[in-house]
């Protein structure tokens, strides 16, 4: 019998058996899985999850099928006009490729890069406060309009300035809809010292809802080194996650960023979408190998698209029936919020632990 089995199913002789009545073979169960598990979640009788989670998989109000760009993508530094220029001619191209949503790198609209005069003071120097908008603010509001003519979804990164605060800057990715802003998702873990010079971390992780189902925003570092976070956003419900990210050429880099994109579809049933910047700034090549990913069964993550390193847009369509299928199987969430609820606790009791160890 699975080990994740609640506490009052028994093992007697090869079966699953319930005590309130219902049995299974185990070799029939395993013969039925792809994941090959003895018991399913629905026939060993384990608690059924809270609401977001039929939400997030199978709401028949949410479109089944979803077409997404992600843009491999060259701004402009230090011209946001030109460059927020470049993101409407994508977010044309992407509705004219059928595209539900267009995805941009971290800092798109800012042509993200080191900053001397940022890192000597050790926070935003003048001409970044003075380039950072408000979100809403009048770069959203230009790509809005679009959105709103077009019917399309777009994801970009751009320099936040507090609006009670105009000292402080976030890293920022928003969410635009055909009906306007949806939010934005300040990133957390920022890169030490570049990136923290510059930048307050954001105190939220937030999942918005739109008319394409649920979506979970992390950015870079938050995504490839920090787990947590897409694990957070899947169990409050996202069925997709966006990563905007602004990656170096080093070694190594392209496959780094496809790998992590399937490991992440994969241990969360969630389709991924990566933007990634291209081009060169200050020296320093970037690597672009934007990927849209999902998990795959049998099998470990499936690549559905994947770009090089020039700049341009690949696309992708989600099938959400296939995601809904595979989740049959594994229907993790409904244990971590269900019979596995304590796993979850103890987590949260573990990482508060270290957190406290560390603030010492």
């Amino acid at each position: 019998m699975s080990t994740l089995a609640p506490r009052w199913a028994t093992r007697t002789r090869g079966r699953c058996r319930d005590p309130r009545g219902g049995k299974l073979e185990a070799t029939e169960r395993a013969a039925l899985g792809p994941l090959g598990f003895a018991c399913t979640a629905r026939n060993a009788g384990f608690a059924r999850s809270p609401s977001v989670v039929a939400h997030a998989v199978n709401d028949p109000s949410l479109p089944k099928l979803v077409t997404v760009g992600s843009v491999n993508f060259d701004s402009i530094p230090r011209d946001k006009t030109a460059t927020l220029e470049k993101i409407l001619d994508f977010v044309r191209d992407a509705s004219h490729q059928g595209c539900d949503l267009v995805v941009f790198p971290e800092l798109a609209l800012n042509a993200w890069g080191e900053c001397e005069e940022c890192s000597a003071e050790g926070r935003p120097c003048g001409w970044h406060l003075e380039q950072a908008e408000l979100i809403p603010g009048p770069a959203t509001e230009i790509v809005g309009s679009l959105a709103r003519e077009l019917d399309i979804h777009v994801i970009f990164g751009m320099e936040e300035r507090d609006p009670y605060d105009a000292g402080t800057l976030y890293n920022s990715a928003v969410l635009i809809a055909p009906e306007g802003v949806v939010g934005a998702y300040r990133k957390i873990h920022l890169g030490i010292p570049l990136e923290t010079d510059r930048f307050t971390p954001g105190d939220r992780v937030p999942v918005f809802e739109t008319r394409l189902g649920a979506i979970g925003i992390s950015i870079c570092y938050d995504f490839y080194n920090n787990p947590e976070l897409s694990r957070i956003l899947a169990l409050k419900g996202a069925r997709i996650l966006v990563n905007p990210t602004g990656s170096s050429d080093l070694p190594g880099k392209g496959p780094m960023i496809t790998y992590t994109t399937l490991v992440r579809a994969q241990e969360n049933l969630v389709y991924v979408v990566s933007s990634n910047r291209v081009g060169e700034q200050g020296g320093a090549r970037w690597a672009g190998n934007s990927v849209i990913g999902g998990p795959a069964f049998p099998g470990f993550g499936k690549t559905l698209a994947e770009a090089g390193r020039e700049e341009g847009m690949i696309v992708a369509t989600l099938n959400f029936d296939q995601l809904a299928a595979w989740y049959d199987w594994l229907p993790w969430r409904e244990w971590r919020l269900g019979a596995q609820r304590y796993a979850t606790d103890i987590i949260a009791r573990e990482f508060s632990e270290i957190a406290d160890k560390a603030g010492r």
